[in-house]
This record gives C-alpha cells, sequence and structure tokens, in this order.
C-alpha cells in the first residue's frame, strides 16, 4: 500500500525537483565593469498640478517641476480637487487623445463663481490634463449652469496662456 503510494507520488516529485533546479537568469550587464544594471522605479506622485491659472492676464504659473512624467490622470485630478475643494472632479476614461471627466458638484463653479471664475476653473482643469502625454482635448461633463457649460474643450484653445514666474 506504501509502496503504491510512494509510485504514484514519485513522478510529481521528480517534475518539482526538476522545475525548481533550472539555471538563474543572468543578470543585466550594462558596461564592461560586469555590474549588473540596477533597476530604477519612479512612483507616480498621488496629486500633481502642473500650473496654476490667472485668467486675467492670460498667464499660467509652473507648480510641478519634477523629472518624473505624469502619466496617469488621476494624479492631475487629485492635484486639481485639491486646489478647488468645492468642486469634484471625476476622472471617467481616456480615449484617443481625450480625457473624458465628469463634474457631479458644478453649481458652485458653473453659477456661483461668475464668468470669470467657472473660466479659470475650465482653463485649469484643460491646462493640466493636457499635459499627459498624447492629450489634446478635455471632454467635461457636468450640469450646465449659467457661468459654464460642459463640452470639449481644446489644448489649443489656451495657447495664448503664457508661462510666466510665480506671482
Amino acid at each position: 500500500m506504501k509502496f503504491k503510494l510512494i509510485f504514484r507520488l514519485l513522478p510529481f516529485a521528480f517534475i518539482a525537483f526538476f522545475a525548481c533546479s533550472a539555471p538563474d537568469k543572468p543578470a543585466n550587464i550594462t558596461d564592461s565593469t560586469g555590474i549588473a544594471e540596477a533597476e530604477t522605479i519612479f512612483e507616480q506622485p498621488d496629486t500633481v498640478l502642473f500650473w496654476t491659472i490667472n485668467s486675467e492676464k492670460k498667464a499660467k504659473i509652473r507648480v510641478y517641476k519634477d523629472t518624473v512624467a505624469i502619466t496617469e490622470p488621476i494624479s492631475i485630478v487629485n492635484g486639481i480637487n485639491a486646489i478647488y475643494p468645492s468642486i469634484h472632479l471625476d476622472f471617467i476614461r481616456i480615449s484617443g487623445d481625450t480625457v473624458y471627466a465628469h463634474i457631479d458638484s458644478s453649481f458652485s463653479f458653473a453659477n456661483d463663481m461668475g464668468s470669470f471664475g467657472a473660466e479659470e476653473y475650465i482653463t485649469g482643469v484643460v491646462l493640466n490634463l493636457t499635459m499627459l502625454p498624447g492629450i489634446n482635448y478635455v471632454n467635461l461633463d457636468f450640469p450646465e449652469g449659467s457661468h459654464a457649460a460642459p463640452g470639449v474643450f481644446a489644448k489649443s484653445s489656451y495657447a495664448a496662456y503664457k508661462e510666466t514666474e510665480e506671482e
């Protein structure tokens, strides 16, 4: 009885032994010294804001100057929401060269902030989100108000905004 069990388990033991005893993969060698290349992992910050906006002066002031490329829209959305806590921007998706976002609590900026405030908010959203590689448009969905309407906003529409030094 014991021998039958051993003979049944023996093939599995051989498979496990040979599967686990394979040679190690060679290290990545980048130079003639034989030192293995160190992998560099860059984590993206969870909250990023590239620009603050001054619509009156048609100016954008650079805030984020790190060398880490930002590729996650949620990091930028978190940055925008940190500046405007009463207006909650939600990232929906990216399709092609367009970021889709939704604002549930748009009453504040679409009605209470006036045309100037709503323009400054939308400009900030568009200029920040179009800093993502390959993004040229932002589709903002929100209930229309007296000072702002939803739509697709192009990066090129804000070309007049010049980068300036901090105010």
